[in-house]
C-alpha cells in the first residue's frame, strides 16, 4: 500500500498477522523442510512490539502442525524499543533466541531516519539510549538461557563490539570486510575476561 511513513507502517510481524494466510503458507514451507530433515532451521519474527504478536504467530504454525521450540526454534528481531524494554515478557511467552536488528532499533530509539542525509550525522548506534537497550536484553536473555545474536552495522564497529562481548552477547554478525578484525577483537576481550576471573578467583581462595 501507499503509505506516509512506510517505516512506521505495515511492515513486520503487523503484516503477516493480517495476513494469516500468507504466514501459514512460511509455516508449511519450514515444516517441510523440517519433515526433510534439516535441523538448521530457526523461525526469526520480525518488529514485534507486544507479546501477544509472538504467541498469536505460534498459535498459527501449530495448526500447520509445526510444534514452536519442538519442531523448529522460535525467536524474534528486538527492533523496537518496546520489545527491549519488556524483553521479560517476551521470554516468559517463550522464547529460544533475540537477534537485535540494530538499523531499526537505533532509528526508532533516535528518532532519525537512518536514510536522511540532513540528519545523518547524528544517527550512531553507540548512542547510550541503544546500548543500554542492547545490554539490558542480553542480561535478561542470558539469564532464562536465551541466546543472542547481533545483526546490522554495529556489529562491524569495533567499540560497540567491545561491549557486546562485555556483556555476554552469544554471537555476532559483521561484515565481510570487518570479519578479521572482529574475529581478533573477540578473542582479545573474551581472553581478558578468562584471565579477569582466574585472577578474581586466586584471589578470593
Amino acid at each position: 500500500p501507499d503509505e506516509a511513513n512506510p517505516m512506521l507502517g505495515w511492515r513486520g510481524i503487523k503484516r503477516e498477522l493480517d495476513q494469516p494466510d500468507i504466514l501459514k503458507a512460511e509455516f508449511k514451507a519450514i515444516k517441510k523442510l523440517h519433515e526433510q530433515g534439516y535441523t538448521n532451521i530457526g523461525v526469526m519474527l520480525p518488529l514485534l512490539h507486544k507479546p501477544s504478536e509472538l504467541h498469536e504467530a505460534k498459535e498459527i504454525a501449530k495448526s500447520v502442525g509445526l510444534i514452536p521450540h519442538v519442531d523448529v526454534e522460535f525467536g524474534m528481531m528486538v527492533e523496537t524499543p518496546a520489545s527491549a524494554i519488556i524483553i521479560e515478557d517476551f521470554i516468559a511467552e517463550g522464547l529460544d533466541f533475540v537477534s537485535f536488528g540494530t538499523n531499526d532499533l537505533t532509528q526508532y530509539t533516535l528518532a532519525l531516519d537512518r536514510n536522511n542525509e540532513l540528519v545523518a550525522k547524528h544517527y550512531t548506534e553507540a548512542h547510550p539510549a541503544v546500548l543500554k537497550l542492547i545490554m539490558n536484553v542480553i542480561e535478561k536473555c542470558n539469564e532464562a538461557g536465551v541466546t543472542t545474536s547481533i545483526c546490522g552495522q554495529a556489529g562491524s564497529k569495533p567499540e560497540i563490539v567491545e561491549k557486546l562481548v562485555e556483556a555476554g552477547i552469544s554471537s555476532i554478525s559483521a561484515n565481510t570486510d570487518a570479519v578479521a578484525t572482529i574475529r581478533k577483537l573477540v578473542a582479545k576481550v573474551e581472553k581478558r575476561i578468562m584471565l579477569d576471573a582466574a585472577r578474581k578467583a586466586l584471589k578470593d581462595e
